[in-house]
């Protein structure tokens, strides 16, 4: 089993703290050459958290074999998102333009399906 470390996106930015996810023995291979194509940077990709809810999460450059002690898996990576040119999406293709590949209504079926959080201020207390 491998394991990626990252950082799920909320409605405000990245959560504060890292989190490991499994990587599923099926998506192994589209993980590892994601990781290829961006070159080791970061990038975006969906997970599941620990509600079992899809969320985006923005994934470090690089894959785990084991998890160091004291640490465990709190969701599995689903799929990796790309854009038009066939490489996975990271930061700064959010902030620059959305990619061209994904059509308005796939975008809206997406972000029905994603989840997510409220920035904390903004929750009922």
């Amino acid at each position: 089993m491998m394991f990626a470390k990252g950082k799920y996106v909320n409605i405000d930015g990245l959560s504060s703290q890292a989190y490991y996810l499994r990587v599923p023995p099926d998506k192994l291979r589209e993980f590892q050459a994601a990781v290829l194509k961006a070159s080791h940077h970061d990038y975006l990709a969906l997970a599941t958290d620990q509600g079992c809810r899809l969320r985006a999460v923005l994934l470090e450059g690089r894959l785990i074999r084991q998890l160091p002690k004291n640490a465990r898996a709190v969701g599995d990576c689903v799929a990796v998102l790309y854009g038009a040119d066939n490489r996975p999406l990271m930061t700064i293709d959010l902030v620059q333009t959305i990619p061209q590949s994904v059509m308005e209504r796939t975008l809206s079926n997406l972000a029905a399906k994603i989840y997510l959080p409220e920035a904390r201020h903004q929750l009922p207390k």
